[in-house]
């Protein structure tokens, strides 16, 4: 299985240099142009990541959309709104993201840097894209540690403590937050917005990160021969898998960044056998 390495590193030629924008219009033209059969013309999406500091990101990238920030939260939608925010608040005291953001960032200019000098290159996509990773720099460094001040909010203090418990959002439990859906849905939005302004700067260089990330290969049509594909790599970070939703079965992903194995199983097992022993054909990017 072929794929681009690293598209930052070293010189690139002149057709690697194309695939430095994922957005470029070659790149979507050759993306358009895999799944233009009609067999394969709607697709379910998986990704997998190899490093740990990626699963963090593609948690938190996850939890955004279930937080949804820019959605009003009221009596009928905050515990999937304050679940996600908690579990927001955990992975970010867990490890330390926005280190590891800024060090990622941080490569990446570095990678630019390295692809401004080749004369193939488009010049004008570098340039913006350095741009825009030189503001996510400067914005995340003066950051200090991510969710420290929401940690002294009393509202969201004693709300977390009763999430945990089966139950234990009822109004006897949680007099405050009872109290606090009943205000005006202008008082709700002020501080859901100054709630998520502590994560706002993280995740928007969390995101540039991982578009980057996902941006540095495309994706070739693979075979599973029997349901099963195994591969050794030059060292990886992301998996992207595209299946044709007309597959009945759903891939099983394992691996370190070295080495991957996909083994679909069959949705509907029959006779106690889970394991989906047809070819399958579908879609496979690996980003390094």
């Amino acid at each position: 299985m072929s794929y681009q390495s690293d598209l930052f590193q070293g010189v690139a030629t002149a057709s690697e240099a194309a695939k430095i924008d994922p957005m470029s219009e070659a790149t979507e033209a050759m993306n358009a142009s895999s799944t233009s059969d009609a067999e394969h013309a709607y697709t379910i999406d998986y990704e997998y990541p190899l490093h740990e500091r990626v699963r963090t990101y593609l948690r938190l990238e996850h939890l955004k959309q279930l937080l949804k920030p820019e959605a009003e939260v009221n009596d009928s939608n905050y515990g999937r709104y304050f679940d996600a925010l908690f579990a927001i608040l955990e992975l970010c005291e867990r490890s330390d993201v926005r280190t590891d953001v800024q060090k990622d960032l941080d490569r990446r200019r570095a990678q630019l840097q390295v692809w401004a000098q080749h004369p193939d290159v488009n010049q004008a996509q570098v340039q913006a894209l350095t741009q825009r990773v030189q503001q996510a720099i400067q914005a995340i460094q003066p950051m200090s540690r991510i969710g420290s001040h929401l940690k002294q909010d009393r509202l969201l203090s004693v709300t977390r403590q009763r999430f945990g418990m089966p139950g234990g959002t009822c109004n006897f439990d949680v007099p405050q937050l009872h109290y606090w859906l009943h205000q005006s849905q202008e008082r709700r939005d002020a501080d859901c917005e100054r709630w998520w302004n502590e994560f706002k700067v993280l995740f928007e260089g969390l995101e540039l990160e991982l578009e980057l990330l996902r941006g540095q290969s495309q994706y070739e049509w693979v075979v599973a021969e029997g349901g099963l594909l195994q591969e050794s790599t030059e060292p990886l970070s992301l998996l992207r898998i595209r299946v044709p939703a007309n597959v009945p079965a759903y891939p099983v992903i394992s691996g370190h960044k070295q080495r991957f194995s996909i083994r679909f199983l069959s949705n509907c097992p029959q006779q106690g056998k889970a394991s989906f022993e047809s070819d399958v054909e579908f879609e496979v990017a690996l980003c390094p």
